[in-house]
């Protein structure tokens, strides 16, 4: 009996012993979880917070670089446009005119451009650099084109956006750049959301374009990231506290796994950041090179290579502003291949594709670096023969034709020749394009209806009454 009391009161003190072990245990990892999970949550908050100004600071670099990109594109085309029209240093009014045609271009640009997430360009023409009532006048909207032409203001009695644009002008007036916020409506939402901005002066045309992105959407991805992070650290915590009541010993490796597994989720918050920089990088150089494709689309055939007949058209009417203003010749030649169609007819559309291929690239290769080649359509061809009369134009019309004639497509054993018949119309002063373009079309179709294989001079146009 007394045995088995005493193996009853061991049993007891064991039992006792235990519990205070096993108390002090989860007192020990109850206070050391609390803290370690509080220093966790801790450096996590800081880095998010850090997250949080890495997202801002991004998002302000690629406003600025989208910014940048447009000013830089206006600076090209105001060089390409004088390039093309000639203009000299120093000649105001040429200068003046350029610009005109530069600005309406920007324009455009400005309204057609597409950003990432649904961004999108807006620009305003500064009139009063003091501000007040009329400072500005909005020219391109991005996203509101019926705001184009209304005049700002920066007096508090004029509206909501008065402060907004008193924030902006004051920026760009000290550094010539500005960041700001104001609260916009986001595309068929009816509440405002707020918006970061980037605005930049043009001082050359007094123009400021800006570009802006919704803070609600940085702090969406941020929000995400929070919450994957923080539901990763709950279920780290809740596998702790079984091990801990499973084993002692599992409790420190279960700290180390905690750390582990926490480096992961900020290592992984850190890697989507860095998805994210990569895919808006990718998504910006996809958007230049679409534009580029674009732009090379528009004024090229895609057969030829030459000059499309909108590209060419266009070509033609800074050639007539320029010689108007210089009164500088130069004439249009209009070239068309002979018995074209027995070629698609007797060898196929293919032969007829290579057909149009050599003669495009003889023409190229025999016009100078200031004419022009185009595909006028079908087998027809225009050149533009800058600052050449017509004797001039005739000789190098011919040796166009002498460059064609040189041609041939083999098609199987039989070798094709080619040639191509051309008429040349000297322009004359106030002569309407089309009428020029008609007397150089006429002068061919004489050449065709004399043999073909000639350069046919066009008469000058008759005397206007």
């Amino acid at each position: 009996m007394h045995a088995i009391r005493q193996r009853s009161e061991a049993a007891k003190v064991r039992r006792t012993f235990y519990s205070i072990s096993l108390l002090i245990v989860i007192v020990v990892f109850i206070v050391f979880t609390t803290s370690h999970f509080t220093s966790l949550k801790r450096q996590n908050d800081e880095s998010f917070k850090r997250l949080e100004e890495l997202m801002v600071t991004m998002t302000k670099v690629y406003l600025k670089d989208t910014v940048s990109r447009t000013l830089a594109d206006i600076d090209l085309e105001r060089k390409m446009i004088r390039l093309d029209l000639q203009v000299a240093a120093g000649d105001a009014e040429a200068e003046s005119r350029a610009d005109e045609l530069v600005k309406a271009r920007s324009i455009v640009r400005i309204r057609e451009t597409r950003l990432i997430e649904d961004g999108y360009l807006w620009a305003s023409e500064l009139l009063t650099p003091a501000g007040g009532r009329d400072y500005a006048r909005r020219i391109a909207h991005g996203r509101y084109p019926d705001s184009e032409g209304t005049l700002l203001s920066t007096e508090a009695s004029s509206g909501l956006n008065a402060s907004q644009y008193r924030e902006e002008l004051d920026g760009l007036l000290a550094d010539g750049e500005v960041y700001y916020t104001y609260y916009t409506p986001k595309n068929g939402e009816p509440l405002p959301s707020r918006m970061l901005v980037y605005a930049a002066l043009y001082p050359d045309f007094s123009w400021i374009v800006a570009t802006g992105v919704y803070i609600d959407d940085i702090e969406r991805t941020i929000l995400l990231e929070r919450k994957i992070a923080e539901a990763d650290l709950e279920a780290n915590a809740a596998s702790s506290i079984t091990t801990l009541v499973l084993a002692l010993l599992a409790v420190l490796g279960l700290v180390i796994a905690v750390d582990q597994a926490t480096a992961r989720v900020i290592a992984a918050s850190y890697e989507r950041i860095t998805a994210t920089e990569k895919a808006l990088r990718v998504e910006k150089a996809r958007v230049e090179e679409a534009y580029s494709m674009m732009k090379e689309l528009a004024e090229r055939d895609e057969l030829t290579g030459l000059r499309n007949r909108r590209s060419g058209a266009n070509r033609l009417a800074l050639e007539n502003a320029r010689s108007s203003r210089s009164s500088a010749p130069f004439c249009v030649a209009i070239g068309d291949i002979d018995h074209f169609k027995a070629f698609n007819d007797l060898h196929g559309h293919e032969t007829g594709d290579l057909v149009l291929k050599h003669v495009a690239g003889a023409v190229e290769r025999s016009v100078r670096m200031e004419d022009m080649a185009a595909r006028w359509g079908g087998e027809e061809f225009l050149i533009l023969l800058s600052g050449d009369s017509l004797p001039a134009a005739l000789e190098a019309s011919d040796r166009i034709r002498k460059a064609v004639s040189a041609e041939a497509v083999t098609v199987g054993t039989e070798r094709l020749h080619i040639s191509m018949t051309i008429g040349v119309a000297e322009f004359a002063k106030g002569e309407p394009i089309d009428e020029l373009i008609a007397r150089a079309d006429a002068a061919m179709y004489k050449g065709k209806a004399a043999g073909r294989d000639i350069v046919v001079a066009a008469p000058p146009p008759r005397a206007r009454s």
